[in-house]
């Protein structure tokens, strides 16, 4: 597969910096980051070498600042999804949020994969959880320990980017299609029913304790 060059309106908006990352997020993905170079980084971001390695300094450099930029920027998106009223409308906004880029979802993930370092390893919690956990204390009998909130955390997430990650390939995409065809029965209504169930299974657990 052949790269080419991002022309759209919104990247010719972005600035050096923000335009070098965009097109190293979309090499390193597709081609591998040994088998990208930085003047291939270069010349499709439509920007010289120097200016490069004057904001990066290094291809090593650039992709740890890609994985804190892919990092921050899912934070954000999370931090942006607009109020809901309960856990299982949340866990719908968040896979809809990552699914409004399909393309650019399953790029980053393959950069994560490939990579020996996460921005995210000296965080106590999943990303996420701050909101997660509001709803958690309002839904979860108090009983519930912390171990299992945890555990609701992963699974959920967990579900959320299989499918978000399914969702952006077209094998994937005709997958899901075979079991999640029709409104009744979709991606969303999947993620809303497990959600349910565990919470239900989770209060009934330990609501007698």
């Amino acid at each position: 597969m052949v790269a080419k060059k991002l022309k759209s309106a919104d990247f010719n908006q972005l600035d050096t910096r923000e335009k070098i990352l965009e097109v190293a997020i979309n090499l390193f993905a597709l081609k591998g980051f040994d088998g990208t170079t930085i003047r291939e980084i270069a010349e499709l971001a439509d920007v010289n070498v120097a200016s490069l390695n004057y904001h990066f300094t290094s291809k090593e450099n650039l992709r740890l600042e890609i994985q804190s930029f892919i990092v921050n920027e899912f934070r954000e998106k999370i931090l942006s999804i607009p109020e809901t009223t309960n856990v299982a409308d949340y866990a719908v906004k968040i896979f809809e949020t990552m699914t409004q880029e399909s393309a650019k979802c399953l790029n980053q993930f393959k950069l994560f994969l490939e990579s020996d370092n996460y921005p995210v390893e000296s965080d106590p919690y999943p990303l996420g959880y701050e909101r997660f956990r509001g709803f958690l204390e309002k839904e979860l009998h108090s009983n519930v320990p912390q171990s299992e909130r945890l555990w609701f955390m992963s699974v959920v997430l967990s579900y959320i980017i299989h499918n978000a990650v399914l969702s952006s390939t077209a094998y994937g995409r005709k997958t899901i299609g075979k079991y999640f065809s029709t409104k009744s029965l979709s991606l969303p209504v999947s993620i809303r029913h497990l959600v349910e169930a565990l919470v239900r299974d989770l209060n009934c657990r330990y609501a007698s304790v």
